[in-house]
């Protein structure tokens, strides 16, 4: 990582202002001095097709449930009604 090299100020200028704006944007947004690598860029192409993944084998789960309660309930109605 590179150090930048210090911000030059001319209290006849008055860069005040500037220097004051560049750290309020360097506290605030502290991420944008951060590199992007290779890995980031791969796992970000990648993560939406995790989360459609992962939403389809959740809604493919609860339909699963879905119906073997169904059937459950149909069968134990089904004996219910054949014993009496």
């Amino acid at each position: 990582m590179e150090v930048e090299a210090q911000a030059q100020i001319s209290v006849m200028s008055g860069d005040f202002n500037n220097i004051y704006r560049q750290i309020v944007i360097a506290a605030e947004h502290p991420h944008l001095s951060i590199p992007k690598t290779e890995d980031g860029k791969t796992r970000k192409q990648y993560h939406p097709f995790l989360d459609r993944s992962l939403m389809l084998f959740s809604v493919g789960i609860g339909a699963a449930v879905a119906f073997g309660m169904g059937v459950a309930r149909k069968n134990a109605a089904d004996k219910k009604t054949k014993g009496l």
